[in-house]
């Protein structure tokens, strides 16, 4: 309808005004294309990073051990580099400041805190800077609840008939260290035997006849005083003084050539397993008082004649 409508000289001339124009847009496209080759790149925001003046390129030769002929130096040292020798150790620095003092220390415990009764079973096992008191259980091979075992073993001493040695029983551990002995026995030393109860008249401990004394080195963490009481088998009261056991007092037979020391031994003492043998050796035997109106014994009254003493250990 359009064709039939416009005239023909019309038509020609809108076709040949197409051709010139799509004629211009092609020759201004190709001139735009060859002028933008003569335009230097522009580098990227990553070129920009790479290239920073921080970071320059220096010959491999410059840096030791590193490999490639370039390698990037940063800040004045070689980057990704392997490590150089040690070098010299530098000069010692000042003293420092000196730190702050330490906190005071918390106050001891008063008497009215100690105060605890005079039975130590019933108090839980306690630690204490001041050291604590270091005591031996004879005729057991553990220590009391609230204490410490610091080893077990078997007691010991010289021998009752021997005039010389030691006067003092002792507490022989299990396991023995010797350093550079003498092999054989020679007789120009001090002798330790082993021990052995000697209580077949004493009803309490008549099934401990013969047997070996076991004993027990303990230590009471929070209470450094130590105390034997013979005669006693209780502690002294409203004075903080806490019980480790109690029992008998015993000593060498008082006709024995050598004399020994008297020790509290546990009321509930025991045995070492299959140790009956009556071998003698450092013997233990109960202990009573002897009392006398004329001063050469014990106040009677009090103490009463032939009854075995009673002892307690106690600490603080």
């Amino acid at each position: 309808m359009f064709a039939s409508t416009m005239p023909m000289s019309n038509l020609r001339l809108s076709c040949i005004a197409l051709v010139i124009a799509s004629n211009m847009f092609l020759s201004t496209s190709g001139r735009l294309r060859s002028q933008s080759k003569d335009v230097p790149n522009v580098p990227s925001r990553r070129a920009k990073r790479d290239t920073s003046q921080d970071i320059a390129q220096i010959r491999g030769d410059d840096c030791p051990g590193c490999s490639g002929s370039y390698t990037p130096f940063i800040s004045g040292q070689c980057y990704m580099c392997p490590p150089g020798t040690v070098g010299p150790r530098g000069a010692p620095g000042q003293q420092g400041v000196p730190g702050r003092d330490g906190r005071d220390g918390r106050d001891a415990p008063t008497n009215q805190q100690q105060e605890i009764g005079d039975d130590a079973e019933s108090l839980p096992a306690q630690s204490s800077s001041s050291g604590g008191a270091i005591y031996t259980r004879w005729g057991r091979e553990d220590c009391p609840e609230q204490s410490e075992v610091v080893y077990h073993g078997v007691a010991g001493g010289a021998f009752y008939s021997h005039k010389g040695s030691g006067s003092n029983y002792l507490c022989l551990p299990e396991e023995p260290i010797y350093d550079e002995p003498v092999a054989g026995a020679d007789n120009s030393r001090g002798l330790v035997y082993g021990s052995e109860y000697q209580t077949s008249s004493f009803s309490p401990w008549s099934h401990l006849e013969n047997n070996v004394v076991p004993c027990a080195v303990c230590h009471a963490p929070a209470r450094p005083s130590l105390l034997m009481i013979p005669a006693r088998n209780v502690c002294p009261e409203n004075a903080g003084w806490v019980k480790e056991f109690s029992g008998y007092l015993v000593s060498d037979y008082y006709n024995h050539d050598g004399p020994s020391e008297f020790v509290c031994m546990d009321r509930e003492a025991q045995a070492v397993p299959r140790s009956s043998h009556d071998t003698n050796g450092a013997l233990f035997y109960p202990v009573e008082g002897r009392c006398s109106g004329s001063g050469s014994g014990l106040p009677c009254g009090p103490y009463i004649n032939g009854h075995e003493l009673t002892c307690v250990v106690c600490t603080k």
